[in-house]
């Protein structure tokens, strides 16, 4: 009966009934004997890959990796080969850019150096001059309390008076009437002072007359200032009789409290003498020793003569 009304028959298997209802069937994991083969194979394949490693360690020439190892290189030297060729060129750029800043760096420093060289050279001279000028000032300060000071302006050519501005004042005890000398001699004479600053009247000025002595005849006479740039002086006597020589040397008689000139200065030497027309005596042409267009280092004489007390003379009758 139940043939009849379409059940499956005894003889179907369960596999056919799956396939009927549409489902797939489970796949099977393997029989043990399947399992026991793959382990087996797994097995081969470590022992085979140890065996491997250690023959390898030996590193002798019968040794069976070095004909693979042969292969491998015949294989992949001539890849490697390629890549390091393609890679060479971007290194070496890459060093390029590298060494491009570097002689950026040194060319950058060489030329700082040369700067600084150059500026030494180029100030290697005035730096002698003035030292010069301070050496000079130093042999002369033992005879004169002095404040040293430099030269840092010029007078106005529209003013017609020969002028110069030194960088002391009245803060560094400089009034007018106060002496202004350098290593070589006389300057001239202060004529106004600030706190920080004193203008200097030049010995060549036209208003500007000194006392001065002949150093072989202790003649007296008189300087004054003709007014050009270069300083030259006029030098006329007390005595007309007396006669100034080719030569001779004149130095500051000095003056009362030693304002504004104080004594012993040297002022120039003779160049040339002319008698007077008409007249006793005769005028002689000196040429200052400072050259008024070359002044840098001065010193302005603001204590007396820093010497020791002069002895007291007495007769032989006391």
């Amino acid at each position: 009966m139940l043939k009849d009304l379409g059940g499956p028959s005894k003889s179907a298997s369960p596999r056919s009934a799956f396939r009927s209802a549409g489902e797939t069937p489970l796949r099977s994991a393997g029989t043990p004997r399947d399992v026991r083969r793959r382990r087996s194979v797994l097995a081969l394949v470590i022992l085979a890959c140890f065996t491997l490693i250690v023959l390898d360690a030996r590193r002798s020439a019968g040794s069976p990796v070095e004909p693979l190892r042969a292969g491998a290189a015949a294989v992949f030297g001539p890849l490697e080969s390629t890549a390091t060729s393609a890679r060479q060129p971007v290194d070496n750029l890459r060093d390029r850019f590298a060494e491009m800043d570097r002689l950026k760096a040194e060319n950058e420093k060489l030329k700082k150096d040369n700067e600084d060289l150059t500026r030494q050279l180029n100030t290697t001279d005035y730096t002698r001059n003035r030292a010069q000028e301070l050496d000079n000032l130093l042999k002369v300060a033992p005879a004169y309390t002095m404040t040293p000071a430099r030269v840092i302006g010029i007078g106005s050519a529209q003013t017609f008076s020969h002028t110069v501005t030194i960088d002391a004042g009245t803060a560094d005890g400089v009034r007018p009437d106060m002496t202004v000398l350098n290593g070589i001699g006389l300057v001239g004479r202060v004529v106004r002072a600030t706190q920080g600053t004193a203008t200097v009247l030049l010995i060549g000025d036209r208003n500007s007359t000194v006392g001065g002595r002949l150093n072989s005849t202790m003649a007296l006479g008189f300087v004054s200032g003709r007014g050009d740039v270069a300083g030259t002086l006029d030098y006329k006597l007390v005595d007309p009789k007396a006669r100034p020589k080719v030569g001779d040397k004149i130095v500051t008689w000095g003056s009362s409290n030693n304002a504004p000139y104080v004594p012993g200065v040297p002022i120039g030497v003779v160049t040339s003498v002319t008698p007077n027309e008409g007249a006793l005596g005769s005028t002689a042409t000196i040429k200052p020793y400072v050259d008024p267009t070359r002044i840098d280092t001065v010193g302005v004489v603001t204590g007396p003569p820093a010497r020791p007390p002069r002895q007291q003379i007495t007769g032989k009758g006391s």
